[in-house]
């Protein structure tokens, strides 16, 4: 945390907000070229220069192309937009944002879109590409997702709409199945796990863009599934369907970033002991609501839940991606009471406002309920690799 390194005190200092530091934790990774910061010709940072990131599989083409231009560069894109803050939501946009120039870095990128960094994801060694490799194919990427979840609670959960040449509107809920909602989650970034949950929150005033939609759960897009057309349909927007990405909640607390723990197991929800929960497990739990991994344990501050304790002893790294990834018990196995029940907070202590992205801005904390600044005397690149 950025108050374990040395400073006078909370409150007490020796500057003026004309020294208010500033902080980038987008060392290695930009979008170029495009109509926003969450778009363009993306441009990656290596050995002090930046360069490109070829997309052509040099592979067999007609075997190998239709699997990796939907799976892998779509999987990539998601790790680039993690990486500038806007969370797994990126697609793919072939090289709609033109040539690079300059070095081409990566070739063969292979990811499966869990990854923190691009650079973990499988690559020819850095700056060695494909003869067929050129500017002309570098990759582009969006953040801004083709369909989105609106009305509820997080990101993860509300009314779906899909984007459809520039324009949003939703989708029917003639068969449209919890296999179709793993598509859609996928999409935004949170694997296949998604289910359908009626039209809870209301009805859309949009086009209805599809009707009729069959999945198999596997389909990198809801494009790609089996539908009735765009814009063909059948039904009223009282129909329009609602999808839920969230197998955790937050309850009982001030606001939906704090509350008491609660995970949805076989359709049930119930509630998780608080013996070994520690606040890699609280990151993981933050990053699965959409406000990435910046969560902490508060032990049992808002009471005690009913029903089932679903888990107990849960040991997380703090790096993966649901909690349900991490080590415990086994469902329903616990020695401990309702009055163990874990309470998780999502407020971070520290944020980057006034900047192109959460990732980078004027440096702002959080302390006995104000947000405040910080000076940049004495603040080196040490003190903001603790705020990143």
């Amino acid at each position: 945390m950025i108050d374990d390194c040395r400073y006078y005190s909370w409150g007490r200092d020796d500057c003026g907000h004309n020294q208010i530091v500033s902080v980038s934790c987008n060392a290695s990774v930009r979008l170029v070229g495009g109509p926003s910061p969450r778009e363009g010709r993306l441009e990656l940072h290596h050995n002090g220069t930046w360069g490109t990131v070829c997309w052509y599989d040099h592979h067999d083409h007609h075997y190998h192309y239709h699997y990796y231009h939907y799976y892998h560069c779509h999987s990539a894109a998601r790790v680039v937009c993690h990486m500038l803050g806007y969370g797994r939501i990126g697609r793919f946009d072939g090289n709609r944002y033109g040539a690079g120039s300059g070095r081409i870095w990566l070739d063969n990128l292979w990811c499966r879109g869990t990854e923190t960094n691009i650079g973990d994801c499988q690559h020819n060694v850095w700056g060695s590409h494909n003869s067929h490799c050129g500017h002309h194919e570098v990759l582009s990427v969006s953040c801004n997702a083709s369909v989105r979840l609106v009305g509820g609670p997080s990101p993860r959960e509300g009314l779906l709409e899909v984007d459809h040449n520039g324009t949003r509107g939703t989708v029917c809920n003639d068969g449209f199945t919890n296999a179709s909602a793993r598509v859609v989650c996928f999409m935004l970034g949170n694997e296949y796990s998604g289910r359908v949950i009626a039209n809870r929150y209301g009805a859309g005033n949009e086009s209805i863009w599809l009707d009729d939609v069959q999945c198999n759960g596997t389909e990198p897009d809801i494009g790609d599934c089996r539908h009735g057309g765009w814009g063909q349909h059948k039904c009223g927007h009282n129909q329009d369907v609602t999808v839920s990405c969230n197998t955790v909640r937050l309850v009982d607390g001030p606001s939906p970033r704090e509350g008491r723990l609660e995970v949805e197991y076989n359709g049930t929800w119930g509630t998780v002991c608080d013996d070994g929960f520690t606040h890699s497990a609280a990151r993981v739990v933050c990053l699965m609501l959409a406000y990435d991994y910046s969560g902490r344990a508060v032990g049992n501050r808002y009471g005690a839940g009913s029903g089932p304790i679903w888990l107990d002893d849960v040991d997380c790294n703090g790096t993966e991606t649901d909690i349900r990834d991490c080590r415990h018990r086994g469902w329903g196995r616990h020695n401990c009471e309702h009055s163990q029940d874990v309470s998780v907070s999502c407020d971070t202590s520290v944020r980057l406002v006034g900047g192109p992205s959460p990732r980078e801005g004027r440096l702002e904390v959080y302390r006995n309920g104000t947000r405040g600044s910080m000076c940049s005397i004495g603040f080196t690149h040490a003190s903001a690799k603790v705020v990143c």
